[in-house]
């Protein structure tokens, strides 16, 4: 039998379709560029996802051009091999582990094995070990650390890629019937996906609606950015504060989670986590304000009043969203309405202030010694304390998902899965509730939106590794949101799941012509539903599907724990930490560290001094190309059983 070629394996994989594998072939008579190349050119697959599926493919792993482009090099590594051999067998070495005598390389035919062997001979190495990449990447990566053209991979995505896009963008038009109306992202003026119009939901959607769902640039990635510039600034402005060192970088992080599990739209979590940066900002420094604290301690409510709006005012040149502005100005206001300035009550308070509260309120308890109880609390006596007070101070709601998220449960999950999610979307409460209770029970990290723009805000982050939709949408928008999805590279092999199954055959099949994947009749079996998802999910991983990064600290998760986690699940990827201005990392490949930095220090006595910090927040990026040459080689399971066994001991200041 006739081994399948590319295009067919990518299209029974999910991650293009069989018309595009035949624009691509197209263009390669064109260009004469090799299939999977074609394919990145032409936006029908993104090039990570592509290398995901080849690195797997040929068992190994892949490097993408954004990673070739920080990696760093040394010198001795490239004069492991002669410049003119690199160009012409389209190949560039990374590192060199002289004990092992194993030479790392990026390479665009990993499974050329005659080649492998020749570069084996050429350097004199007992091994190499080769990574893949995309030829025109590893062409950039010569031209930079061989030529030390800086400009190489900015003429690469301006000059090479990105122009040659524009041309055959001109190509697939054509191919396409030349009307010029190539489906493009969202806001980009493209022709309506299938399904879109003026009519209502059992037919095509209302305008309103998908305008906002489908039509709107959104402006979540302005908000990112500044969301990471507040973390940067705001923890070099607490730094000096002893107990509130990355105080407001954990309540943005934590606050953001407690939103995302109870449903807020994408855009409104990037706003409660600005509002977190920015709540104490302005302040008295000697005295924290919280619900727990005014509510115990009177005499400080005409204070916290004066001080409120500080943070407002601060910003008041930054035109900061109302929904931010009103954040900030409800943090003080109570569950049962006796808080202030207003008194405002229950659900009238702004969701995002309610949520701020109470994760506030659980660090000023944990770790402030200067709270109203005078001594720091344990997390179950602060839980106590906030769960005794919900339904009077606080969002009983809120309680409740901030016992679960401080239990460490979902960021052990988060880590075990790379940051891979489940993304719910029901207008219904209960059964996003019970879909999410059972999808925790087998192993999967979930999080909910009610809206359907929500969804296409995580998409678009290229968040959500399986999508699981509530038909009470109406087939009109999500057959438009598939319309729309089914187009996007980083999204098109993303698995759907209805919620639901229509009555008549021709909704249907409308809906499976739009690329649903599986329909699941109503009432829902929450546990059946969870276990077909977990399926779709592991095929996704197999498939290459791409990992997160996953945010954390030790006050969450010990840092034995994560030891194990990362042992166990052979990891590979960089774990970077901090605390306050001391910061370093733990370069992992599967399951063991190859190099580590921390605070001026390096390789064992960097490692012993992270994992023996008494705080320290962390976050973990899955896949991260090794830009050092590596200097250790510890096995992460003896490392976690030397750390319980208090072998490992913090190196002296």
């Amino acid at each position: 039998m006739q081994p399948k070629r590319l295009g067919e394996k990518l299209v029974e994989a999910g991650l293009v379709s069989a018309e595009a594998v035949d624009q691509a072939l197209a263009q390669q008579k064109i260009t004469g560029h090799r299939l999977g190349d074609c394919l990145v050119e032409l936006g029908l697959i993104q090039e990570s996802a592509l290398l995901r599926f080849l690195a797997s493919e040929f068992k190994t792993r892949f490097v993408s051009a954004e990673k070739l482009a920080k990696a760093r090099i040394p010198p001795e590594v490239l004069d492991k091999v002669p410049v003119r051999m690199a160009e012409q067998q389209c190949f560039v070495p990374l590192a060199y582990d002289p004990e092992r005598k194993l030479l790392s390389i990026v390479m665009a035919e990993p499974q050329n094995l005659e080649l492998v062997k020749e570069i084996q001979l050429v350097t004199a190495m007992e091994e190499v070990f080769a990574y893949i990449g995309l030829r025109s990447a590893i062409q950039a990566a010569i031209k930079k650390h061989y030529y030390g053209d800086p400009t190489a991979f900015a003429a690469l995505e301006k000059g090479g890629v990105a122009a040659l896009r524009t041309d055959v963008a001109t190509i697939a038009r054509a191919w396409e019937g030349g009307d010029g109306s190539r489906p493009e992202a969202p806001g980009t003026g493209a022709r309506a996906a299938p399904g879109t119009g003026s009519r209502g939901t059992s037919g095509r959607a209302s305008p309103t609606q998908l305008r906002e769902a489908l039509g709107a640039v959104r402006g979540t990635i302005g908000e990112n950015d500044f969301v990471e510039t507040l973390n940067i600034l705001i923890g070099l402005l607490e730094m000096n504060r002893k107990d509130f060192r990355g105080h407001s970088a954990q309540v943005a992080r934590q606050s953001s989670l407690i939103a995302r599990r109870i449903g807020l739209q994408p855009r409104e979590v990037a706003h409660v986590s600005i509002a977190a940066y920015l709540h104490d900002l302005g302040k008295r420094p000697e005295k924290h304000f919280t619900l727990t604290a005014l509510s115990r301690t009177p005499e400080l409510r005409p204070d916290a009043k004066r001080y409120l709006r500080a943070p407002v005012k601060l910003f008041e040149t930054v035109h900061l969203s109302g929904s931010v502005n009103t954040i900030l100005a409800q943090l003080y206001e109570a569950w049962d309405g006796s808080g202030l300035p207003q008194g405002v009550k229950g659900d009238d308070i702004h969701a995002g202030a309610r949520i701020i509260a109470a994760v506030d309120d659980f660090l000023d308890l944990t770790k402030n010694p200067a709270n109203p109880f005078g001594r720091t609390l344990t997390k179950d006596e602060a839980l106590a304390q906030l769960t005794e007070n919900a339904g009077k101070l606080y969002d009983p709601n809120v309680i409740d998902a901030l016992s679960h998220l401080t239990s460490g449960d979902l960021l052990k999950q988060r880590l075990e899965t790379d940051g891979r999610y489940v993304l719910v979307a029901d207008p219904d409460e209960g059964t996003r509730t019970d879909l999410l209770d059972a999808l925790s029970k087998v192993g999967l990290p979930a999080q909910t939106v009610l809206k359907i723009d929500g969804v296409v805000d995580a998409l678009q982050a290229g968040e959500g590794d399986v999508v699981c939709l509530g038909l009470a949408y109406g087939v009109g928008d999500l057959t438009a949101l598939l319309g729309w999805l089914r187009t996007r590279p980083e999204s098109a092999s993303v698995p759907v799941v209805v919620l639901g199954e229509p009555t008549d055959a021709q909704s249907k099949d409308r809906l499976l012509q739009a690329g649903v994947t599986n329909l699941l009749p109503m009432p829902l079996d929450p546990d059946a539903a969870a276990a077909m998802v977990r399926g779709l999910y592991a095929d996704r991983i197999e498939n290459g599907g791409p990992g997160h990064i996953v945010r954390g600290s030790y006050d969450e998760l010990a840092a034995l724990d994560l030891v194990r986690i990362m042992g166990h699940g052979r990891k590979s990827g960089r774990l970077q930490v901090r605390n306050g201005p001391q910061e370093g990392f733990l370069q992992m490949e599967k399951g063991r560290i190859i190099y580590a930095t921390f605070a001026g220090r390096a390789a064992d006595e960097a490692v012993n001094q992270i994992l023996t910090l008494p705080h320290a927040e962390f976050s973990y990026e899955p896949e991260t190309l090794p830009a050092d040459l590596p200097h250790l080689d510890r096995d992460l399971e003896v490392v976690a059983r030397e750390l319980e066994a208090g072998a490992v001991s913090a190196s002296p200041a």
